[in-house]
């Protein structure tokens, strides 16, 4: 938003929209990105909640009916964008609303199985499972050293754990789950690690998409990347049915390293209500899920900051404007 070859459509924003505040600026400039790229995707644009407000589910509601306002003043149809929030009690409650009102969600910020069948059962188009902790870009102990991520890391299970329940969900109700896109890869090893792991949609970064289109499909990349070697097959719709883990992967099924020693082997159930009492359930098993509650609280911190950046930017420069 702040970079000089924007700072035209950016002004505009302020100068039409800086009486309703801040964030309304920061609504319409995300939204305004979203219509100007539709020409070269063939799926939807993205915007994003703002962290202070995940935890009122009023508030989600007021964010989303403000984005769902900008796109529509755009010219972009409901059927083109979609709505990513952190998944927390609150907000998955508010999700269900707006899924089920036509402005589809995406739950972001995601790490355990309560979070994804909470997702579910709002009814989200997509979730958003982070690989890795964002602490982990900035402390390199954190960051997996695994050489073949899909059987080693850590949040590999969790994945394996999602895709079986959600597998199970669509053979019970016949409905679709959330199509999964991963985030948080840290290599090229991790972006092909999740597509063996059975993830629908990858997010991909530039230094790893171009170091992709470098690597010559040989003996040696089928030897150092698992995936060139499986007999996979795209996907397409419905995409959990007759989903079945890979057997090289199949110990995930039963393990999960980032429950700590005390895990008793039990699994979340999908038989309970995430999103009653404006998601008290899902916060609670948050809570319990020492893993899950760091590493949200972390990633809420960094876009929180980036937020608090947009914000001083905004105010500043439409108290400039007003004198």
């Amino acid at each position: 938003m702040l970079l000089p070859e924007f700072r035209d459509l950016y002004l505009s924003k302020v100068k039409e929209f800086g009486d309703q505040g801040w964030e309304e600026v920061f609504n319409r400039v995300s939204v305004q990105f979203c219509a100007n790229n539709l020409e070269n995707i063939t799926g939807r644009v993205l915007v994003q909640v703002t962290p202070s407000r995940v935890y009122d589910k009023e508030a989600v509601l007021a964010q989303c009916y403000a984005y769902d306002r900008a796109f529509r003043d755009a010219g972009v149809s409901r059927d083109r964008y979609a709505i990513k929030v952190a998944v927390t009690g609150p907000a998955m409650a508010a999700a269900e609303q707006l899924n089920r009102e036509g402005i589809r969600m995406l739950g972001t910020s995601l790490f355990g199985l309560p979070q994804a069948i909470a997702c579910a059962q709002a009814g989200c188009l997509y979730i958003s499972p982070y690989f890795n902790e964002v602490a982990a870009y900035s402390d390199e102990s954190l960051m997996h050293k695994g050489s073949d991520p899909a059987l080693t890391h850590p949040m590999s299970a969790r994945l394996i754990h999602i895709l079986e329940t959600y597998t199970r969900l669509y053979e019970k109700t016949g409905k679709e789950p959330p199509l999964i896109v991963i985030a948080s890869n840290a290599n090229v090893a991790e972006v092909l690690a999740t597509a063996e792991l059975g993830c629908q949609h990858i997010t991909i970064l530039a230094p790893h998409l171009k170091e992709l289109t470098e690597t010559p499909l040989d003996d040696e990349a089928r030897k150092r990347y698992p995936l060139f070697a499986s007999k996979l097959t795209k996907r397409s719709a419905p995409y959990y049915a007759n989903l079945k883990t890979p057997s090289r992967l199949a110990q995930h099924s039963t393990s999960d390293p980032l429950a700590g020693p005390d895990w008793d082997g039990t699994f979340a159930s999908t038989d309970v209500d995430y999103l009653a009492n404006d998601g008290k359930a899902l916060d609670e098993a948050i809570a319990r899920d020492t893993a899950v509650a760091k590493k949200l609280k972390d990633i809420l911190q960094v876009f929180g900051d980036a937020c608090q950046q947009a914000k001083e930017a905004i105010e500043s420069e439409y108290a400039q404007l007003k004198k």
